[in-house]
């Protein structure tokens, strides 16, 4: 039976919880705001080094590597920035699924509990009823398990094909830098 006190406390609970979920969400909107304030702060520095460094060119062989070496530099920098990204959202959403995985599991054991505080008024001759209410719960929780680690499994192997997706992101500008530096060789 429900009483005030246990609303109460699920009330509580289900504030806490949200307390804990909304800091989570503003630690993160700060690392994305450090990140592009990094990132923005880096870029100017960059293009302003890059600036100086075309207008100071001698001739076109020279212009070209620059242009290159640019591409290449971006390239990198939006690997990296995406990584850097990638890694803040996986990390919340990492606290996120544990914060879940526990509120789930208090649910699923005070549902329990009340399960069987109700089993234990039952009549006599129903234990037949108690017995696949008992089995039901049991394959629902398992139900549960599996459906977690599926998600969990889901999640490692998207972030482990966005690494790979940088990493040939990184590894394709480079080779285009390496064939535009031969062509430019050639040309010169």
């Amino acid at each position: 039976m429900m009483n005030a006190e246990k609303v109460i406390a699920a009330h509580k609970a289900q504030l806490s919880a949200l307390h804990e979920m909304t800091s989570k969400a503003l630690v993160t909107v700060e690392k994305i705001a450090l990140l592009n304030l990094e990132t923005s702060k880096n870029s100017l520095e960059h293009h302003h080094e890059h600036a100086h460094s075309l207008l100071s060119s001698k001739d076109v062989k020279e212009l070209s590597k620059l242009h290159n070496n640019a591409l290449q530099d971006l390239a990198e920098k939006a690997a990296a920035y995406n990584h850097g990204l990638f890694g803040i959202a996986v990390g919340l959403g990492n606290e996120f699924g544990e914060l879940i995985e526990t509120q789930m599991a208090d649910a699923q054991k005070q549902f329990v509990a009340a399960v069987e505080a109700t089993m234990k008024n039952v009549p006599q001759g129903a234990e037949p009823v108690v017995e696949a209410v008992k089995s039901a719960l049991s394959t629902a929780s398992e139900a549960m398990d599996s459906v977690q680690n599926v998600v969990k499994q889901a999640a490692e192997s998207t972030q482990a094909k966005l690494v790979a997706l940088s990493e040939s992101t990184v590894k394709a500008a480079k080779a285009s830098k390496a064939r535009a530096e031969m062509s430019v060789d050639q040309v010169a």
